[in-house]
This record gives structure tokens, C-alpha cells and sequence, in this order.
């Protein structure tokens, strides 16, 4: 049995095809809106990253993260059982870093088909003149979140 950094080493390449984007796409939600809702992403197994979200169901409506976070991971969970995806990804503001304490950060978990759960948090905060200003990465190896797999294993 492979150990998890074994595995890492492994699907180093497909994880960052997704969190790159992730946390493009969330950096410049920060700095465009002050705040993001969970988004998401996917690696099929033809290699292609596909961007994904969850919004309301009326031009008025409102969405916050607890609302979104569940369809977005029930949406994930449809499209493994669906189709071929060698990797997913969920990008969300949290205010916790595990092991570290309080601090605002944008979470990007990854979870590859091969098992591995890893979280990324990078820490982020507003200087006095609003401009956000994002800190060292944290990663953890985490367990799975959104077991996309689990059905099919």
C-alpha cells in the first residue's frame, strides 16, 4: 500500500491542475468582491479542468456558503457517477486553519480518484488601505469531503 505522500508525488500534476485556477479564480473574487462563494473544478480523465458553481434560482436571490457548499459537493458527486474525472477540487473561504487557528483563508481541497485528500489554506488579510494580502500556504492531508468515489468503489 502506498503511503499518502507516495501518492501525492504520483498526482502532483493533476491536483495542481486544478488548484491553480481555484485559487486564481478566488483571489481575484477577493480583490473584485471582498468575499467569494464555494466554487469547484474537475480533471477529466482526457485531461480537460472544467470551472464549476452553484447559484441561486432567481435573479434576487441570495446565496451564502452553507447554502452553496452542499450543492456544490452534491453536484461533484453526480458528475463522478456520470462521467470519467480523475480529480475534483472545492475552493471556499473558511476563518479556521487547522492546527494554525483563527485566520481567514482561502481553502482549496482536492481529492484525486487514487484515494488522496488534501487541503490547501492560504491565509489572507486586508491592509489598511483595503488591498488584500495573502500569506504562506498551509497544506494538510485531510480526509475526503466530498467522497466522489465512494459509490463506485
Amino acid at each position: 500500500m502506498s503511503t499518502q505522500a507516495e501518492i501525492y508525488a504520483a498526482v502532483k500534476g493533476d491536483l495542481g491542475a486544478l488548484a491553480r485556477p481555484l485559487f486564481e479564480k478566488s483571489e481575484r473574487l477577493l480583490r473584485e468582491r471582498g468575499d467569494f462563494l464555494p466554487h469547484a473544478a474537475v480533471l477529466t480523465a482526457e485531461g480537460r479542468v472544467s470551472l464549476l458553481g452553484a447559484m441561486c434560482n432567481t435573479k434576487e436571490g441570495f446565496a451564502n456558503s452553507w447554502h452553496i457548499l452542499p450543492m456544490v459537493h452534491d453536484g461533484l458527486r453526480s458528475m463522478a457517477s456520470e462521467r470519467v474525472l480523475t480529480a475534483i477540487g472545492v475552493a471556499e473561504r473558511v476563518d479556521v486553519i487547522p492546527g494554525a487557528g483563527q485566520a481567514q483563508a482561502v481553502k482549496v481541497l482536492l481529492e484525486h480518484q487514487e484515494g488522496l485528500a488534501i487541503a490547501f489554506y492560504m491565509p489572507f488579510a486586508r491592509n489598511e488601505i483595503g488591498v488584500f494580502i495573502f500569506g504562506k500556504m498551509v497544506t494538510l492531508f485531510t480526509e475526503s469531503e466530498v467522497n466522489a468515489w465512494s459509490q463506485s468503489r
